[in-house]
């Protein structure tokens, strides 16, 4: 208002004000009247085309009242316009995601990012399984929230019903894809949602937590840490834990080592975790006769062509026993593989096989062992593999692997590449140990069947909840 005022009293003379009124007050409207030409002409040049016409136009009429409207040089383009967005992609894609998902009433969902080869898929297929005994296929949902391609639909039970939601929801921002998650599952009202690796259903249970329990009782599967080039511990635990447990009934561990970890480092209740082994129903032979090498030993070797799985131990090992075949069956699912592999190829007592479906399909009575190097771990279902079938293992205590395999056997420094030459030169020359190793291993298989696993989900509250789908009225959250 003072500005306003100083400014018109710059255009008015008060002494010719005062003497002729008539004359001074005339010139001032004439130049407000120049000035309003002026801003009319611009205007309708389009030198202002951020602010709309119909906004300019009420401006112009206006500014003989409020002359600031229009600034020091006859236009309003001192004013920012802001035009509220109209966005109409969320609700197709959501309406894309529900056409995918159906109509029909589930009381189980299940959250991965994906499902191809790999220990963690192998168990959502496994809780899948239990599911559809518990509340039948109809009743269940499989949402994979990354558009990559997952080659391992196929051992989906028959009938459980699979939404793409990464592939339809790709081209939305990471926001909106966790926004369009959560109002599908509140729409949805499951009793049981489960996130298995998926940082969408992780972001969702992190900002939408308290939302999604008040009918949902929520659930996730974590199996061990990454580490960083640094070594430092990461991963889906050490980012989401310490914001998420409070809306978590149940976290499922496949081994005894990673809560004690969690509970220690990040302050979560231990009684937030349950432990549940992985069952395994392709047993060996307990009456197989002697282990007897048809052919002088070859050393098996299978994973991933990535860091965690050490390809470089396994190089450095292959050069220190030059005289051993060495079968390689690797995999390079993500990212491009670790340096190693290239100077694995040109090792000539390396022979690199193709990737396979089933363990047993790639053993033979000529292999040795199974060098198993690794990192860092949960307990990997290839190990149950190996030990069905017979192989003995070599591998590192880390993560999970002591809870199969016998502590004093398993090379306490992933990077020790001479314990690993070690043990695979004492199985080598002494079949009574790779017989030792066989049966011990076998006997490790001992109560990972069916019958077991499901007991062990069955005793977990809310889990296995009934076809009504319905969660009992009780405090939502943690279950101890």
């Amino acid at each position: 208002m003072i500005a306003r005022v100083l400014r018109l009293a710059r255009k008015l003379s008060l002494r010719e004000l005062v003497r002729n009124p008539r004359s001074e007050l005339s010139r001032v409207l004439d130049w407000m009247g120049r000035r309003l030409q002026r801003a009319a002409r611009t205007a309708a040049q389009g030198a202002d085309p951020a602010l709309p016409l119909w906004l300019r136009e009420e401006m112009l009429a206006q500014a003989m009242l409020e002359p600031d409207l229009l600034g020091d040089h006859g236009t309003p383009d001192r004013f920012a316009y802001y035009r509220v967005p109209f966005l109409v992609k969320p609700g197709e894609v959501y309406r894309r995601v529900v056409e995918a998902v159906g109509l029909a009433p589930c009381s189980h969902v299940m959250i991965v990012p994906w499902l191809v080869r790999g220990g963690a898929d192998r168990g959502a297929l496994l809780h899948l399984r239990a599911w559809v005994e518990a509340v039948s296929a109809e009743r269940v949902v499989l949402l994979l929230t990354e558009p990559a391609q997952s080659t391992w639909l196929d051992r989906v039970p028959a009938g459980v019903r699979i939404a793409r939601f990464g592939e339809i929801a790709a081209e939305l921002a990471s926001e909106d894809r966790v926004r369009l998650l959560t109002r599908l599952l509140i729409q949805m009202q499951p009793a049981v949602v489960h996130n298995i690796n998926s940082p969408v259903g992780w972001e969702a249970i992190e900002g939408f937590g308290l939302a999604l329990r008040q009918h949902s009782r929520l659930f996730a599967s974590l199996f061990c840490d990454d580490h960083d080039p640094n070594g430092v511990p990461v991963g889906h635990a050490r980012r989401y834990l310490r914001s998420c447990h409070a809306h978590l009934t149940r976290v499922f561990c496949d081994n005894t080592v990673y809560p004690e970890i969690w509970a220690r480092d990040l302050g979560v209740d231990r009684h937030l975790f349950e432990v549940v082994k992985f069952p395994y129903e392709r047993y060996i032979d307990e009456k197989r006769g002697p282990f007897v090498l048809s052919e002088s030993g070859r050393v098996l070797w299978a994973g991933r062509f990535d860091g965690q799985k050490r390809p470089d131990i396994l190089l450095a090992v292959a050069r220190r026993l030059p005289n051993v075949a060495f079968d390689v069956h690797g995999v390079m699912d993500v990212g491009s593989p670790h340096p190693a592999v290239e100077q694995l190829r040109s090792l000539p007592n390396v022979a690199f096989r193709p990737a396979f479906s089933n363990f047993e399909d790639i053993v033979s009575d000529a292999h040795v062992a199974l060098l198993f190097t690794t990192a860092w771990e949960g307990l990997p279902t290839l190990l149950l593999d190996a030990s069905a079938a017979g192989v003995p293992i070599v591998a590192p205590a880390v993560g999970g692997i002591p809870d199969l395999i016998d502590p004093d056997w398993l090379v306490q420094d992933p990077e020790n590449v001479d314990a690993f030459t070690e043990r695979l030169r004492q199985l080598l020359a002494d079949p009574e140990l790779r017989e030792a190793r066989r049966r011990n291993q076998y006997h490790a298989l001992k109560g990972r069947d069916w019958q077991a696993f499901t007991a062990a989900v069955k005793a977990v509250e809310y889990y296995l909840s009934g076809p009504d789908g319905i969660v009992p009225n009780q405090q939502q959250g943690n279950a101890t």
